[in-house]
């Protein structure tokens, strides 16, 4: 499972970013501030994150992983599109609140999913914490 796990990760973070980029108009709603521009110096390359923020990071991401691994193991059996797309949408939910149960805004889970893009380093040790995690 590790094996398989490490070599998903970069996957697994594209698909965390597109699930807070496609719930965009639901985050808006329950906590306005979603929707708000990165601040200065996240988008640049190689934007440091404090070690607190990355162990609240790993924390989510895991969770996250859970709730998409349950999810896609229910879909497998849905062939309603109705159906699956409420699942999608409860899915959503459930990574949303996971993220906020670490104590961390969808905005800054993505700010720190982008910043491992650019940085092979950091992206090494989230892996390693995140395997010992899962």
């Amino acid at each position: 499972m590790k094996r398989t796990f490490l070599h998903s990760l970069p996957i697994a973070l594209t698909t965390a970013l597109l699930i807070g980029a496609g719930s965009h108009a639901m985050a808006q709603q329950q906590e306005g501030n979603f929707g708000a521009q990165p601040p200065a110096g996240m988008e640049q390359q190689g934007a440091t994150v404090d070690p607190h923020t990355l162990d609240r990071f790993v924390d989510a991401f895991v969770a996250v992983q859970h709730i998409r691994d349950d999810f896609a193991r229910k879909l497998e059996d849905v062939s309603d599109e109705a159906e699956a797309q409420a699942l999608q949408q409860e899915a959503q939910e459930e990574m949303i609140t996971a993220v906020q149960d670490e104590g961390m805004s969808v905005e800054e889970y993505n700010q720190v999913a982008m910043s491992l893009q650019s940085d092979p380093a950091m992206l090494q040790q989230v892996q390693e914490m995140a395997a010992e995690r899962m």
